[in-house]
Order: C-alpha cells, then sequence, then structure tokens
C-alpha cells in the first residue's frame, strides 16, 4: 500500500542524515584543497614550509586540481540524479585526478617553460584535466537541473485518499518556460501581475478558472459528502512521521514501532474532531 514515505523517497525528496554529512564533508574538503592550493602558491607559506617556488607551484596544483572534482562530487552525495549521471561524474573526476598525477609526473623538468619542455606532454596532461573537470561539472549542472525539475516551481498537485485508504498523487502539467520564466523571450511568466507578455488582449477574457474550480468542487465533494473519514493509519490519533538515518518513516505511537503499511488495527482512532 502506497505511503507518504514511498511517494517522497520516490521522488528523491528525502536525503539520509549520512548522505548529507558526507556530501557535505566531501564538498568542505574539496574547497579547503582548493582554498591551500591557492594560499601555498601566493603566499610565503610555502618558504615556511621550505618549498622553492616550482615545488610550491607544484603542490599547489595537485592540491587544487584534486580539490576541485571533489567539491564537485560532493554536491552528487546531496542531490538526486540517475545512476548513469553519477557514474559519469565518477568517470569525470577520475579522469580529473589522471590529469593531476600527469602534472605531478611532467612538472617542472617537462612542463612549458623548462629547460627540456615537452609541449605535447603539457598539451596532453591539460586536455585530460580539463576534460575530466569539465564532465565532473556538466553532470552537476545536470542533477541540479533534475532537481529544480522536480520541485515543478508555479506547479500543482494533489493528494488524494481513495475509499480503500491508499494515497494516489496528482500532478498537473504546466508548460514548460525555459529561460522565459520572468517573461522574456516570448513566454509567459507566473504571477497574476500584468506583463506585456501576459496581459489579456482585447475582447478576449483574462482567464478561464472555471475548468480548474470545478476539479477542485468535485475533488472536496467526494471528500465531505461521505462524512465519516475512512479507516487508515494516516488519520490516526497515534500516527506520525519519525526521522531516522534513513529517512522520514511513519511510526505507529500505540505499538510503539515503525509501520511497514497503512492497514488500520482494532485500536484505530480518528484525528479528526
Amino acid at each position: 500500500m502506497t505511503s507518504l514515505t514511498d511517494v517522497y523517497e520516490e521522488r528523491g525528496a528525502v536525503v539520509s542524515s549520512r548522505r548529507l554529512y558526507l556530501g557535505v564533508g566531501l564538498f568542505v574538503a574539496g574547497a579547503a584543497l582548493v582554498v591551500a592550493g591557492i594560499v601555498v602558491a601566493t603566499t610565503g607559506l610555502s618558504e615556511a614550509l621550505g618549498l622553492g617556488l616550482y615545488e610550491a607551484r607544484e603542490v599547489a596544483g595537485i592540491l587544487a586540481g584534486v580539490g576541485a572534482p571533489a567539491a564537485m562530487l560532493g554536491g552528487f552525495v546531496v542531490l538526486p540524479a540517475s545512476q548513469s549521471t553519477r557514474a559519469a561524474a565518477v568517470i569525470g573526476s577520475s579522469v580529473a585526478v589522471f590529469g593531476v598525477a600527469l602534472f605531478a609526473h611532467a612538472y617542472p623538468d617537462q612542463w612549458l617553460g623548462a629547460a627540456d619542455p615537452s609541449a605535447t606532454l603539457t598539451l596532453a596532461t591539460t586536455l585530460v584535466y580539463v576534460a575530466g573537470l569539465l564532465t565532473t561539472a556538466w553532470c552537476l549542472f545536470l542533477a541540479v537541473a533534475t532537481f529544480e525539475t522536480r520541485k515543478q516551481p508555479g506547479g500543482t498537485a494533489r493528494m488524494e485518499v481513495t475509499e480503500e485508504g491508499r494515497i494516489r498523487l496528482i500532478e498537473e502539467s504546466t508548460p514548460e518556460q525555459g529561460l522565459g520564466g520572468i517573461g522574456f523571450f516570448g513566454s509567459t511568466p507566473d504571477g497574476e501581475v500584468q506583463t506585456q507578455t501576459n496581459r489579456p488582449q482585447s475582447g478576449q477574457p483574462a482567464g478561464d478558472g472555471a475548468g480548474a474550480a470545478t476539479a477542485d468542487d468535485a475533488f472536496l465533494d467526494s471528500v465531505t459528502v461521505r462524512g465519516q473519514p475512512d479507516r487508515y493509519c494516516g488519520n490516526c490519533e497515534q500516527f506520525s512521521y519519525v526521522r531516522t538515518d534513513d529517512g522520514i518513516a511513519p511510526y505507529c505511537g500505540h505499538d510503539g514501532r515503525y509501520m511497514d503499511d497503512m492497514e488500520p488495527c482494532e485500536h484505530w482512532d480518528s484525528n479528526v474532531r
């Protein structure tokens, strides 16, 4: 039987505390490596550590090179993303780390500016690292875009409780807006404030809300005319949702246990007064 937990977990809205801490920790560690690389390359810290000019640049390049993809991967631990996107991000980060390894091998003796430089190795190292970093960044962009799409700003949804006590999520589709969400590029912005793109033409009605109102009224009537609410755990006085390490879980206060379904027991007591 469908529960609210299944609805939220299926849509990727619930993130466990373990995943959250791991993602934030990975992001903070990556950002710290990037900052450390900048500090080593631009301040006198390298002299205090006994590093020469080229050694300081090499250490700074390695720290920043590893920190950038690590910080990006931290976002994938928290954001909902498909398995293919996560796999592509891991591959991209691995390629970037391989580019850092090539840099550590080539710098400074075979890098451009050395006495015996290798232009081919320098170019290959740069291309490998940039390709891996761009792949990881693109996957992160896809994850963020997918997350924003799932949130569906401006859209509507409602939950219906059927006669059998099942929960059904009904989404009402909204037109794609792309870059025109605030009225640019000819698309119509959301909201009731009139602009040049959503102002009704002369002789045309300002809007047609009768259909939506009728559908909502029919839904409300189907709930209110019954008088007595359906017996299921979701409207029981002892029912609640609690947060666990794996997310949000339904909990029965009478039995003191987590629930696997919404079937009511003989101790069911309506929370509708």
